[in-house]
């Protein structure tokens, strides 16, 4: 009866239509994601193995916000809302309980042959991030095929979480409750082609050709082209320099607006308690229009991490960020002021973790622009930014 019940349910998943984009393992299987837990429900499928995963981030956020009447993308629509945060995917809303992210994967694999993974996702950040994607694709977290070459190469193909990027959605899987201010901007998900080389245990390059810059559809005539190298030594180090190449000016436009990107980050152990994960983001972007030498502007963005292993138990961990970004090349970092997106912020994180299933956190941020682009309690705008947040998360 048991086995009876464990096909309808795999039937009734693999009948569920196409939709969303970001996987666990793709990224985890470099640098953020340390989970090497069995998975939720596996059985044997023919010569492969049918499993499944479950994800959840719920929270309480308290912050300045009240009740703000303004333009939301999201609706499409001149809104009233209460909570409402500006600049970020999650905290999107403070003095309420949130879901930020949940999803449900459902894979199937052949060992050192193929992998074929399907997720859905809901959450405000999905809200945020996925707001120019179809609505039929929204929902998609991965729809992904890996298959293997041969034992060092293996192609990709499908839509499938970024390497890009120190923070995932995954909140449960960074260091903090929230992710940085730079997170919302950095590719969260990508679709088209990766080749995987994997000369050795700890190493693994890869070479890309995507649809675009976080994109599932395609917005321009032209594709992007990424790098990656992965070194992954678990309780050592683990990390990733990333590297892309991309004309992100929309298909009307009539020149091109090329962008280089680097984001280089390692998680370093100083021992068994400390740990490190120093950050650092810069991209370059040409546009016909800018008002420098060459046309070029530029962003820098460094951040820093430290976390303390108090025991198996407890541990708390702190963040500074730094963004850079003058000429407001970051569209979600849009300010529309004379200085742009230059800010300072600090994280504070404290964590309690019952089981390698559960995390507990309480978290406070507090960060600074140069600008008044923050909303305080009136609607007025002010330099700074703060909030605080009680978050529970599980993943099995």
């Amino acid at each position: 009866m048991k086995n009876l019940f464990l096909a309808a349910v795999a039937g009734m998943l693999s009948c569920l239509p196409s939709a969303y984009a970001y996987t666990l393992n793709s990224k985890d299987s470099t640098t953020n994601n340390p989970k090497s837990l069995d998975n939720f429900l596996d059985f044997q499928a023919g010569k492969g193995v049918l499993s499944f995963d479950l994800y959840g981030d719920f929270g309480y956020v308290v912050g300045p916000q009240r009740t703000h009447t303004y333009f939301d993308p999201i609706f499409g629509d001149t809104v009233t809302t209460f909570g409402r945060r500006d600049f970020t995917s999650f905290p999107l809303y403070a003095n309420q309980f949130s879901v930020s992210y949940a999803f449900v994967q459902a894979q199937y694999e052949i060992e050192n042959k193929l992998r074929f993974r399907l997720a859905f996702h809901t959450g405000h950040i999905v809200d945020a991030l996925y707001l120019e994607e179809t609505p039929s694709t929204r929902i998609i977290r991965e729809l992904a095929l890996y298959y293997h070459l041969n034992p060092k190469w293996a192609l990709e193909i499908g839509v499938f979480p970024s390497y890009f990027g120190a923070e995932i959605v995954l909140n449960k899987e960074n260091l903090h409750a929230t992710r940085a201010y730079i997170a919302d901007f950095t590719p969260d998900y990508e679709a088209g082609v990766r080749l995987h080389y994997k000369p050795n245990e700890f190493n693994t390059f890869t070479a890309m050709v995507l649809n675009g810059w976080q994109v599932i559809r395609e917005t321009n005539t032209t594709k992007a082209f990424a790098l990656s190298w992965s070194l992954n030594k678990p309780g050592k180090i683990v990390g990733n320099w990333n590297m892309y190449f991309g004309d992100e000016q929309p298909l009307s436009a009539p020149k091109s607006l090329f962008r280089h990107y680097q984001n280089i980050y390692y998680r370093v152990w100083l021992s068994e308690r400390w740990l490190i994960l120093p950050v650092l983001d810069v991209m370059v972007e040409r546009r016909p229009d800018a008002d420098i030498k060459g046309g070029w502007h530029k962003v820098v963005a460094p951040a820093f991490s430290l976390r303390y292993g108090i025991n198996d138990h407890f541990g708390v961990a702190g963040r500074y960020e730094y963004i850079y970004d003058p000429k407001s090349l970051i569209p979600e970092l849009r300010t529309g002021t004379p200085n742009g997106w230059q800010s300072n912020a600090v994280t504070l994180t404290w964590e309690f973790l019952p089981s390698e299933l559960v995390t507990f956190r309480l978290e406070g941020k507090y960060g600074v622009n140069k600008d008044a682009v923050f909303r305080n309690g009136s609607n007025e705008l002010v330099r700074e930014d703060w909030y605080g947040i009680v978050s529970t998360s599980f993943y099995f």
